[in-house]
């Protein structure tokens, strides 16, 4: 089977260094979980990557993205020359994805299939051309509500809900996702998330602390935790917090008068999973809201899951189904309620965290592992594909 996936996502290993080339800070979550996905793919098919890489010229250090190639076993990457001028993008795009089609001499074409991001315009109008023009099937990977993404208008969100209808299949993280794009019922695989095959073990610190690391953003409740935190006597225990800001002086503000909280920047993905295999418990302090519940899966309690230590998660209703007894649940993000969870934590013994934890990681890594989720991958696509 031939894969060809239009993403802005990168290989795991350039991303550190373009993350570093720009004056802001780029949310990662889209790039973890696609580059996930490549990975699950990558051990049930050749995947040729086309990727057309953000880019900006005020607030990107790099002055020209010219074109390149990575390949790694099964996957190749192809990074698209990126134009300048934005109005040119789309055009240049598509061009460069004709050329490089054209020009691959391993593809076969009557076994493939287009995989194409949902919530990236570009990316999915030029996969939509190119399967027209291939007489390709066309499979969305629909993550999010376009409506959800920041800074969006409505004309954002019904341009690539119209260009979605267009789409042969889907790939959704929930069943209200696929039933927000895949209007006319076509054949969809729904899962909530990945996380990585095996566990990763790692020296234990010898001080205590509790980690956070995510979208610092006031609506998913970073201020919340803090002020939990602060209400914690325990002198030795401390909160780790890592993560793409959005103002760093209110952050700063924030913990300055409290000596046992610590932002710690943006962390490459090793030093994340290394924090997190090593806190007292994970807090993912998200609030719970109908839009996002419906549409969105907070990934980051399925990747403290998978840490092997003890999860605090306020409520999701998708995961608590699969993982009732697995983790703390949080009635409400409330700082009430994140402080009780913390106590509770505080109050175990390490005996009973590690027995938490690693009950957790066994079933986040059999339900949503890169191999589990390879398996019903190759199932779906081997229908479009004959």
């Amino acid at each position: 089977m031939q894969v060809i996936y239009f993403t802005t996502s990168i290989h795991e290993e350039d991303y550190p260094d373009f993350q570093k080339a720009w004056k802001v800070c780029l949310n990662p979550s889209n790039q973890n979980f696609h580059n996930k996905l490549i990975r699950a793919i990558g051990k049930i098919a050749n995947v040729e990557v086309i990727s057309l890489r953000p880019f900006s010229k005020t607030r990107c250090r790099i002055k020209k993205l010219k074109a390149s190639q990575r390949r790694n076993g099964s996957i190749n990457y192809h990074y698209l020359k990126v134009a300048i001028n934005p109005l040119f993008r789309c055009t240049s795009f598509l061009n460069q994805s004709k050329k490089l089609i054209k020009e691959m001499k391993d593809i076969n074409l009557d076994d493939a299939v287009i995989l194409t991001d949902t919530i990236n315009p570009k990316t999915i109008k030029v996969a939509n051309e190119i399967g027209k023009k291939y007489s390709l099937p066309v499979i969305g990977v629909c993550t999010d509500s376009p409506s959800n993404i920041t800074g969006t208008k409505r004309s954002y969100t019904l341009n690539l809900l119209n260009q979605s209808k267009r789409l042969d299949g889907y790939i959704s993280l929930t069943k209200s996702l696929n039933g927000l794009f895949n209007t006319d019922n076509k054949p969809s695989l729904v899962f909530e998330g990945l996380v990585e095959d095996r566990p990763l073990n790692y020296d234990r610190p010898d001080h205590p602390y509790f980690f956070f690391g995510g979208a610092l953003l006031p609506r998913y409740g970073i201020y919340e935790l803090i002020k939990a935190f602060k209400q914690i006597k325990n002198p030795n225990v401390e909160l780790l917090i890592c993560g793409h800001h959005f103002n760093l002086r209110e952050l700063h503000d924030k913990i300055r008068d409290d000596r046992r909280i610590n932002f710690l920047g943006l962390l490459s993905v090793e030093d994340v999973l290394k924090f997190e295999a090593g806190a007292i418990a994970n807090i993912n302090p998200r609030p719970f809201s109908e839009d996002l519940d419906r549409f969105s899966i907070p990934s980051k309690t399925l990747e403290y899951l998978y840490s092997g230590r003890p999860t605090i998660s306020v409520r999701n209703s998708i995961l608590q189904e699969h993982f009732p007894d697995e983790l703390i649940w949080s009635k409400t993000a409330s700082v009430e309620d994140l402080l009780g969870c913390m106590e509770q934590v505080l109050l175990m013994s390490e005996k009973e965290r590690v027995e938490l934890g690693k009950r957790a990681q066994e079933r986040v890594i059999k339900l949503y592992s890169l191999s589990a989720i390879s398996e019903k991958i190759k199932d779906f696509l081997t229908g479009f594909s004959q």
